[in-house]
């Protein structure tokens, strides 16, 4: 839902530009962050108490008829319209995010097999970015409300998740089985408060290059919105790769894992700026998709790994909420 709700957005950037007025892009663009973060933190905590099934398969739902209705409709520049779509994509990633972490983490509660596990899925996540993307472009290139319909794949989405994810109830509050257990819920945040920050400062790096790469795709003129699109999968595509390979990365380099990644993100941004054209385009969407993978799992196994299990729904709500911002 994270990759629907934004690729889609830096896709069509120049578009909503051209048509939409320029209080209903700011709308747009901040309004789902903001309810996102609330959103985050009251998922988490609802999580750690209900089946999280239920949460990830309404919250997918939700997404699907209202991510692709209301984004149709913002070239009509309805306020209330707007407000809607905006309010439904930030309450929607906040269901889905802590729900989905939550069910990986109980039904993983070995650490090495979580972090693998926790690899596949956000590199399953990535793979399936990438096809949209190049989805999204193509429609964009039609019409660029179009783009908006591929949202409907969430549907499907969660009709496989109804027949076949588990069931996964409230846990207790046995801590997390791994080598830095924590007793009882005492001392789990000083380890949780630096993934925070963290999260924060890399993610508001990456995020203003993947959400205004359509800009500068346009301001260079490098190419139009499938050209944009292509950005995003190639992106989404090593991200996949990294993802895929993170249980066994993190098993080598354990914490330092997100030395590189940050490095490259900021080497990413550099060569942007020095060397714009479309070769440094690929190249730079690539290596920072696949630096960004690699921390956006870590931050949120780690979240997973030191804190009690009954308090995982309510750390993965934190964890989330430094992307919201």
């Amino acid at each position: 839902i994270g990759i629907m709700g934004t690729t889609v957005y830096s896709v069509v950037m120049t578009e909503m530009y051209a048509n939409l007025d320029e209080w209903a892009i700011n709308l747009t663009m901040a309004l789902p962050g903001v309810v996102g973060l609330v959103a985050c933190l009251a998922a988490g905590k609802i999580a750690d108490k209900i089946d999280k099934k239920q949460m990830f398969i309404w919250g997918l739902a939700l997404f699907a008829v209202t991510g692709s209705v209301f984004g149709g409709l913002l070239a009509y520049s309805n306020m209330g319209q707007i407000v809607a779509s905006c309010i439904s994509g930030g309450v929607c990633y906040g269901m889905v995010s802590v729900s989905s972490i939550g069910l990986i983490t109980d039904c993983f509660q070995d650490e090495k097999q979580r972090s693998q596990v926790m690899g596949w899925y956000n590199g399953a996540m990535a793979a399936v970015g990438a096809v949209l993307a190049l989805v999204y472009g193509n429609l964009a290139v039609i019409k660029w409300t179009y783009a908006f319909n591929a949202n409907w794949f969430a549907l499907v989405i969660a009709v496989l998740a109804f027949f076949f994810v588990p069931a996964c109830p409230p846990r207790d509050g046995t801590p997390a089985e791994s080598g830095e257990k924590v007793n009882g819920e005492k001392g789990w945040a000083n380890r949780l408060i630096p993934i925070l920050f963290a999260f924060f400062f890399v993610s508001l790096a990456y995020m203003t290059v993947n959400t205004y790469i359509d800009l500068y795709v346009s301001g260079n003129q490098l190419g139009d919105a499938a050209f944009t699109g292509l950005l995003a999968s190639v992106g989404t595509i090593c991200s996949f790769v990294a993802c895929s390979a993170f249980g066994f990365t993190y098993g080598k380099l354990k914490t330092w894992i997100t030395v590189p990644a940050y490095a490259l993100i900021g080497a990413g941004i550099l060569a942007l700026y020095l060397a714009p054209g479309r070769g440094t385009a690929l190249v730079v969407c690539g290596v920072m998709g696949a630096a960004w993978g690699t921390a956006y799992t870590y931050w949120f196994f780690r979240s997973t790994v030191v804190v009690p299990e009954n308090m995982v729904g309510t750390a993965t709500g934190l964890v989330t909420t430094p992307n919201s911002l």
